[in-house]
């Protein structure tokens, strides 16, 4: 978690139509806990910024990105580090991603069932909690695949698809981010889970020359067609891909970027879809 800094406590206003690809905004950006005010018309979303270096910039494009799904950001005042992390607790509670997944922020209780598998992750640390639905469908997609020695989490943000192939049994991670903060969140979010040592974090936009047993890639459509050719070239034989990020309506676009490999499974919630293919051995 980061210490010792004030954070500004930021609205963002926009139509009600506009939920799930601001939601996917946020999470793309690193900002994936936010809290939910009641509001008669449209939706309005409150979540916290730190002031390290650079916000300004990075409060800035995030208003530009917002405003093309005509929302509005605006500051509403500045708190402090610890005010910050006790009004989260209110808002911020266990919650089941998965089947067997269970998303659980350091204060809370909770208590496991046979079989559970706990990611323990904080708001402001944890950018990208699993809330959103492109997320949530990655993971139970990943859910059903086997265990995998070498693992890539392309565009790791928080590095929640990361801890959960180890905590599924997979052996090694490499995850890849080109945003700096990511790369510090996501190394943060492995030491927390006691997975460090499993894992390594790198910051980047290239998929590595090297092949890979499972490639987790949740992005956006227009990324993952322009990367086709060079996550498919990264998989093992017999390897399995999950991607995510995409909008129903292009999910036939990225079907055909991946014509090379074997659909092996799709999940749709909320107008997102994730989809799982698998490399031929021969």
């Amino acid at each position: 978690m980061t210490s010792s800094v004030d954070w500004l406590e930021v609205e963002l206003t926009a139509p009600a139509d506009q939920e799930s690809s601001l939601a996917l905004l946020l999470e793309r950006r690193h900002l994936g806990g936010w809290v939910e005010e009641p509001e008669t018309e449209g939706l309005r979303w409150v979540f916290y910024v730190p002031q390290e270096p650079g916000w300004k910039e990075r409060l800035g494009a995030l208003g530009l990105a917002a405003a093309e799904h005509d929302g509005v950001i605006k500051v509403r005042g500045q708190v402090r580090d610890e005010d910050w992390a006790e009004n989260w607790k209110e808002f911020y509670h266990p919650r089941r991603l998965t089947r067997r997944l269970v998303l659980r922020p350091s204060w809370a209780e909770f208590q496991a069932e046979p079989g559970d598998l706990v990611i323990e992750l904080d708001p402001g640390m944890a950018f990208g909690t699993g809330y959103h639905a492109s997320t949530r469908l990655c993971l139970e997609l990943l859910e059903e695949q086997p265990p995998a020695a070498r693992v890539l989490d392309m565009g790791t943000g928080s590095g929640i698809l990361s801890i959960a192939a180890l905590l599924m049994g997979s052996g090694r991670v490499t995850a890849i981010d080109c945003d700096p903060v990511a790369v510090r969140v996501a190394r943060e979010n492995l030491r927390q889970n006691r997975l460090s040592r499993r894992a390594r974090v790198l910051p980047g936009e290239n998929v590595p020359r090297t092949r890979y047993d499972l490639i987790l890639a949740n992005l956006i459509a227009q990324v993952l067609v322009e990367m086709a050719p060079d996550l498919t070239r990264a998989l093992a034989p017999g390897g399995h891909l999950i991607v995510g990020g995409i909008i129903d309506t292009r999910a036939d676009e990225v079907l055909e970027a991946f014509q090379g490999l074997v659909p092996v499974g799709r999940g749709e919630e909320e107008g997102w879809v994730a989809l799982a293919f698998q490399r031929p051995c021969a």
